[in-house]
C-alpha cells in the first residue's frame, strides 16, 4: 500500500503523486472502495483515481536512483523488436505500454527510433505507429528516470541520447 506523498508510475499517466486515499463520490466510482486519488506530476490539471486493492497493476512504485542507473548501464543489452510485421510490431508496443516497465520503454524507443533512421535514410516517411509509440515511452521513460535521478525530463532525454550513442 502507498501513502499520501508517495510518487507512482501509473500505466496511463506516467509518474504521479498519491495525494489522498479514501472513499470518493464520484458516479463511476464504488463508494465502498478506498481509491488513490492521483496527482500527474507533468499535468498540473489532471487528477486520476485507481483503488486501492490494485488488482490490474495500475500503478507501481517509481524505480529507485540505483535502479535506474543499472537500467541505464544496461542500454546496451537491451534488444530491440525484430518484428517486421506492422501489426504485430504495434500489437507488441501496446503490450509493453500495458507492463507499465521502463526496460520495456527502452526497447520501445530502441526499435521505433532505429526504425525511423533506416527509414529516413531511405528516403522514406517514418510510420504514425513508430513515431507515435516512440513519443509515448520517451515521455513515460524519461519522466520516471527525472524523479528517480532528480533531474529534468530534458536533462534525462540529453543523458540517455549519450548513453544509447556508446552503447
Amino acid at each position: 500500500m502507498f501513502k499520501i506523498g508517495d510518487y507512482v508510475a501509473h500505466y496511463k499517466e506516467g509518474v504521479c503523486q498519491v495525494v489522498d486515499i479514501g472513499k470518493i463520490s464520484l458516479s463511476c466510482s464504488d463508494n465502498e472502495k478506498e481509491y488513490y486519488t492521483l496527482k500527474p506530476i507533468y499535468d498540473k490539471d489532471g487528477t486520476v483515481y485507481t483503488p486501492v486493492e490494485n488488482k490490474k497493476n495500475q500503478i507501481r512504485e517509481v524505480i529507485t536512483k540505483q535502479e535506474a542507473e543499472t537500467l541505464i548501464a544496461q542500454l546496451g543489452d537491451i534488444e530491440q523488436l525484430t518484428v517486421t510485421d506492422e501489426k504485430k510490431r504495434e500489437g507488441l508496443y501496446k503490450e509493453a505500454m500495458l507492463k507499465n516497465q521502463c526496460r520495456e520503454w527502452i526497447v520501445i524507443i530502441k526499435t521505433s527510433y532505429e526504425r525511423k533512421m533506416e527509414r529516413l535514410s531511405r528516403g522514406k516517411k517514418v510510420t504514425h505507429v513508430d513515431d507515435r509509440y516512440l513519443g509515448i515511452a520517451e515521455k513515460f521513460l524519461c519522466g520516471e528516470l527525472a524523479v528517480a535521478l532528480e533531474m529534468s525530463r530534458e536533462e534525462v532525454k540529453g543523458y540517455l541520447s549519450s548513453q544509447m550513442k556508446g552503447a
